[in-house]
């Protein structure tokens, strides 16, 4: 619980954070007016939220419409389990598939969303969503399959402890590159935010909800976008939780989602779908592949 309350707090101080950068990239302040320099505002934003009427959608599937919000958040907030903390649960054996499980499940929430609201612009951004996500997914796995196999761990306690000597980031460079792709549209982050399409969706799957259940959507977001970041940082290099070194690559890699957020326009959708197929994903299979040398390699210089 203590967890769940502190991920709760880092994200409505993430979204201040990433307001203030888009702000001085755009050359404007951001939330500036609140206490300090804007420092209350996702708490003013929080109270606005939770204090506005909820408008019902009568046509919709009420009691699916309630309810995918909360499993959404949950979904999100369950995958922070697999944080590999000093006193982590024993069942986090193989924390890899409790992670993709939970990943699994958060597609399903998003079906229930857009199906339930009964609106064709939900209807659209579910229909890209999840042929987004399935296709990114099978990236995931295969980049997933190839640290647990340069590795030979599950738990993400246990791939940081076998990178003692090399981090997997020196072998595998390329890698963390597309992961990095990967996980901006896992999290549906721009530039592959299809499923929110402002432009052309008027918000796509999420445009009946407000109030309460809109911010448990956004929030599970903000919680997929945290856990994604240190999870990067556990499989790719050997840095404690508790290290200066752990706090500023996780800074990093949250920066790295804004960056891209206020830098990089949208794709094509179709665009999006071949960059995955035809490029992508053969260049994941390739160095699975070239894992097995990689491997032998590991094994007699390494261990």
């Amino acid at each position: 619980m203590f967890l769940m309350i502190m991920v709760m707090i880092s994200v409505a101080f993430f979204t201040l954070l990433e307001r203030k950068m888009i702000g001085y990239s755009q050359s404007r302040k951001g939330p500036n007016k609140i206490l300090m320099a804007g420092i209350a505002q996702p708490i003013a934003d929080a109270m606005k939220l939770i204090s506005k009427e909820m408008n019902m959608n009568y046509s919709s599937n009420f009691g699916m419409y309630t309810l995918a919000p909360m499993l959404n958040i949950i979904c999100s907030l369950v995958t922070w389990i697999v944080f590999p903390l000093s006193y982590s649960f024993n069942f986090m054996k193989m924390a890899v598939l409790m992670m993709l499980s939970c990943m699994a499940f958060s597609v399903v929430t998003i079906m229930m969303m857009s199906w339930s609201s009964n609106s064709n612009y939900s209807f659209i951004g579910m229909i890209r969503t999840i042929s987004q996500l399935i296709s990114y997914e099978i990236n995931m796995i295969m980049i997933l399959i190839t640290v647990m196999m340069v590795t030979e761990q599950m738990n993400f306690i246990m791939m940081k402890k076998v990178q003692k000597y090399i981090y997997v980031l020196m072998i595998l460079f390329p890698l963390v590159l597309i992961w990095t792709i990967t996980i901006l549209a896992e999290t549906n982050r721009t530039p592959f935010d299809f499923s929110e399409g402002e432009s052309e969706l008027i918000s796509g799957f999420n445009i009946e909800y407000s109030s309460t259940s809109f911010m448990m959507i956004f929030l599970s977001e903000y919680c997929s976008i945290l856990i994604m970041s240190s999870l990067t940082i556990f499989m790719f290099t050997n840095l404690e939780s508790s290290s200066t070194g752990f706090y500023i690559s996780y800074l990093v890699m949250c920066f790295m989602f804004v960056w891209t957020r206020t830098t990089l326009p949208r794709f094509r959708y179709d665009k999006l779908m071949k960059l995955n197929w035809t490029q992508i994903l053969p260049l994941t299979t390739l160095i699975l592949v070239l894992s097995f040398p990689i491997k032998i390699l590991w094994t007699k210089n390494f261990k």
